[in-house]
């Protein structure tokens, strides 16, 4: 009989090591391969036309991919640039301009997504045509509105001039008007003969106003737009999670463009900052968008080649010789390519 009470201690001490084995292997055992943790830095905080990334982190969408995100908020994309730099964030929100000038400081930053597809006028100049303007050439000699002269209006404007050889240094007057609302009064006024705009308000401000018929439309095709980039070494190191990771934004891009009333409803009510938004203004916003957010993410190389001189001669990159420079090596389609066969 005492045989029996051994027996059943022998029986508990190995229930009590199966507990402890299925504890230490925990999802493990039930195929849940361990997270791998990406940060990425973002330059302004979320609004319904930017929310993607928030969006994914609240439908667990990361966790699909096999990672755990994580999203850091840094003031401009140089300051994100700086953030992915020093190790701050795995993948930064930033532009061309800031990684090329990273570049020429000896980092060695690539680009693995475009936010807008290769071409997509994402800035404009709006002329009037009574001043004359029917292309790029006949600004020659006009003053032209901008937000600022750090503004991307100034810097898309600029890089359209010098493509069509007007020097807008010598050329052409700036007038800072500070913000699209100063835009058609000094249009009506002629107080300017061009303003340097954006896609979102050519459909929302513009072209409801019966100022709209009178203008013409300049697409500001050579600007370049949003990229996400990252350090080469970890990209290197890294290669299946920049695959998940941009498979991942490739899902989330394609529900946020095509389901712009359910991403509404999500943000709202799992957003804290996007909680209060107008949800009609935001689905509107999106829709709107949708011609300058790319599905793909993927570069058209050569066209980024012949941008970098342009961008030099505008001043947004410094230091670089555009002869040297290579952008096969670091505006890269492969990951996003890669992406692209994993969601088929």
């Amino acid at each position: 009989m005492a045989e029996l009470p051994r027996a059943a201690a022998r029986l508990a001490t190995v229930a009590i090591g199966l507990v402890a084995i299925a504890s230490i292997l925990g999802g493990h055992a039930a195929g849940q391969p361990k997270l791998a943790k990406v940060t990425v830095g973002l330059p302004t905080p979320p609004t319904a036309g930017t929310m993607w990334f928030d969006l994914a982190k609240v439908q667990g969408w990361d966790k699909e991919f096999g990672i755990d995100l994580n999203i850091e908020r840094a003031t401009g994309s140089g300051a994100v640039t700086a953030l992915v730099v020093g190790g701050g964030a795995d993948v930064g929100g930033g532009v061309p301009d800031a990684l090329m000038n990273a570049v020429a400081q000896g980092q060695d930053l690539v680009a693995i997504w475009k936010l807008q597809p290769p071409g997509a006028p994402v800035f404009w100049v709006l002329a009037r045509k009574d001043a004359g303007i029917t292309g790029w050439k006949d600004l020659k000699g006009k003053k032209i509105g901008i937000l600022g002269p750090a503004s991307a209006t100034k810097y898309s404007t600029d890089l359209m001039l010098f493509a069509n050889g007007v020097d807008p240094s010598k050329d052409v007057e700036y007038v800072n008007l500070g913000g699209v609302g100063a835009y058609v009064e000094a249009l009506k006024a002629k107080r300017v003969d061009a303003v340097g705009s954006w896609h979102d308000p050519n459909e929302t401000v513009f072209k409801p106003s019966p100022l709209w018929p009178e203008l013409t439309a300049l697409p500001a095709t050579l600007y370049q737009g949003d990229v996400y980039l990252a350090r080469r070494d970890w990209v290197t190191k890294n290669r299946d999670v920049v695959v998940n990771f941009n498979a991942l934004l490739m899902k989330t891009m394609n529900f946020f463009l095509d389901n712009p009333d359910k991403a509404v409803d999500i943000a709202k009510a799992k957003i804290p900052e996007l909680s209060t938004v107008d949800r009609d203004k935001s689905i509107q916003t999106i829709v709107v968008l949708r011609p300058t957010r790319s599905r793909t993410g993927l570069f058209d190389v050569e066209d980024m080649q012949k941008y970098v001189p342009l961008a030099v001669k505008a001043g947004l990159v410094k230091g670089l010789d555009p002869a040297k420079f290579d952008a096969s090596k670091h505006f890269l389609n492969d990951y996003a390519q890669a992406a692209a066969a994993k969601l088929k």
